[in-house]
């Protein structure tokens, strides 16, 4: 042992090192994992006060649209951008629980682009294959009407027209089917 300090120092040192990078890397970790579950946790508890605010859009075959022709419908209104990673990642979610719930529950997911050129998206949708409605919020006042200030937000509303539940950021398709169906 005393032939050799230096190594044992060199080896002290490197085993600090190790635990301190583990120790950062677990921390880092943890608090990613926080930030997420911030995002997604809803906004809403409970049935809501307040009525979903009617707007009128286009749909991408260029006809007027309005949230309150959905009355009847549980909607799932998510509102998105082709450039937004979040949304990318979540639109195959979207269209699995459409595909799956819609017609059973009469149930519509209503993806809103939010303030984009109608060929991006109609390109997007085309290459991912969606077939729920997508309606264009060129100018963002269907989403200034509902407070939307980063991408994705979703929100739930009832039959009624009700929003019972909202979320910013991206959230699991299971998270989402849990949410629905505390209101079919």
């Amino acid at each position: 042992m005393r032939k050799r300090p230096f190594l044992w120092l060199l080896l002290g040192l490197t085993l600090v090192t190790a635990a301190l990078g583990a120790y950062l890397w677990h921390e880092a970790r943890q608090d990613a994992a926080a930030k997420v579950a911030e995002q997604s946790r809803p906004a809403l508890t409970g049935a809501s006060r307040s009525v979903a605010p009617d707007f009128e859009l286009t749909t991408l075959d260029g006809q007027r649209v309005t949230l309150r022709d959905l009355r009847g419908k549980v909607v799932l209104l998510n509102f998105w951008a082709t450039w937004c990673p979040p949304c990318k990642a979540e639109m195959p979610d979207l269209q699995a629980l459409y595909e799956e719930h819609g017609d059973a529950q009469d149930f519509v997911v209503v993806g809103v682009n939010f303030q984009e050129a109608v060929a991006s998206v109609e390109a997007f949708v085309r290459e991912r294959g969606l077939t729920f409605p997508v309606w264009l919020d060129g100018q963002g006042d269907a989403g200034a009407k509902l407070g939307v200030r980063g991408l994705p937000v979703s929100f739930i509303i009832d039959r009624e027209g009700y929003i019972r539940d909202a979320w910013n950021g991206q959230i699991a398709r299971e998270a989402m089917l849990a949410r629905l169906k505390l209101v079919w």
